[in-house]
């Protein structure tokens, strides 16, 4: 299921793509190699970071009851606010770690990869684009469509405040490697129109103006 909606996506957003003129500053100053494969890296550990979470939220929905009443929401939107916190700050640091990555020269990049940054791990190896982009739209994917399963069991408003953050801080990740990759913002936002689109949610869009 999710395949086919990733591969309909992606034919979706090759047509905007085709709309949006690169600029100069991208087309001139291609990424180094190396910063492809830290962003990978670091993208996998977050993705990690938040599946962890997602799978707690889950969890809480699963065992709430079918129609929970007024008062039991509250005591059920604490928990999976503190989730959504913690994907918040992973998405932060995450950006924080991607800044100072494509920051780096590329030589300074190198001997950071080949220190062996352990909380990373080696997934990030021979990364390009194309894989950037993939792994950027499962962790998109697996926010919206977390987010958007909560708000159909429980409504928009116990867990706004939380919400906005978070998707705020998913904007600035994006943000900054659209950089590196030219044209993820847009297939992200795509991506964020699909899933959340039907529930009238426009929140990322109002993040990556914000960001």
């Amino acid at each position: 299921m999710k395949s086919i909606f990733v591969a309909g996506l992606l034919m979706a957003t090759s047509v905007f793509s085709a709309a949006v003129p690169v600029s100069a500053a991208v087309v001139s100053a291609a990424p180094h190699k190396r910063q492809l494969e830290s962003q990978g890296s670091i993208l996998d550990n977050l993705y990690q970071q938040i599946v962890a979470q997602t799978t707690q939220i889950n969890a809480t929905r699963d065992s709430a009851p079918e129609n929970p009443s007024v008062l039991e929401i509250p005591g059920i939107a604490s928990e999976i606010n503190k989730n959504f916190a913690a994907i918040t700050e992973a998405l932060k640091q995450a950006a924080t770690k991607s800044e100072a990555q494509r920051n780096a020269t590329p030589a300074v990049a190198a001997r950071q990869d080949d220190g062996g940054d352990d909380d990373d791990g080696d997934d990030g190896d021979k990364c390009d684009a194309a894989c950037i982009t993939g792994k950027v739209l499962d962790i998109v994917y697996e926010v919206a469509s977390t987010i958007r399963s909560v708000i159909e069991k429980f409504g928009l408003a116990p867990f706004l405040l939380r919400i906005n953050p978070l998707l705020l801080a998913l904007s600035a990740l994006v943000i900054g490697l659209d950089v590196l990759v030219s044209g993820l913002l847009l297939t992200v936002t795509a991506v964020v129109n699909v899933i959340l689109g039907g529930l009238g949610l426009s929140l990322l869009a109002l993040g990556f103006a914000a960001a």
